[in-house]
């Protein structure tokens, strides 16, 4: 009996080419999607963040041209009404204004950093797009999920 020896992998060894080039096209695609929501959600935010931003500046230019003047006040009224010296009234009117400074910069880093929303939807759709990756590279068209 003749056995017949040609080499039977052409046609397995250019099916998992296909395999390989579509699995390449998917992950360029996915990586496309990923980018655009990226700058979408970039997007978004910056339009989000312009109006409060606006907002605040204007509070801070007002705050910087009238604190000056109320911690002043305050520190005259202290001298008229207790019997602290007007050195002893600045210095309490002063130390006032840096704790409510520091109470205020507190407070805008703690909203800062418990502001999770950012880049939500990109993260979330990142994390699946990694998973669907690591499922197909586990499987493989004869053998199913492992």
């Amino acid at each position: 009996m003749a056995f017949d020896r040609r080499p039977t992998t052409a046609a397995p060894a250019a099916s998992m080419s296909r395999s390989f080039r579509q699995l390449g096209s998917d992950v360029l695609t996915l990586m496309e999607l990923q980018a655009e929501l990226l700058q979408l959600d970039v997007r978004e935010w910056v339009h989000s963040f312009i109006r409060p931003l606006a907002a605040l500046l204007a509070a801070a230019i007002i705050l910087l041209a009238t604190a000056p003047i109320a911690l002043l006040s305050f520190g005259y009224l202290l001298a008229a009404k207790t019997e602290l010296p007007l050195w002893g009234a600045m210095i309490t009117a002063a130390a006032t204004g840096f704790a409510l400074a520091i109470i205020s910069a507190g407070i805008g880093v703690w909203m800062l950093k418990h502001d999770r929303r950012i880049l939500d939807r990109f993260s979330t759709e990142l994390r699946k797009n990694v998973h669907w990756l690591k499922e197909t590279l586990r499987t493989t068209p004869d053998d199913g999920p492992r």
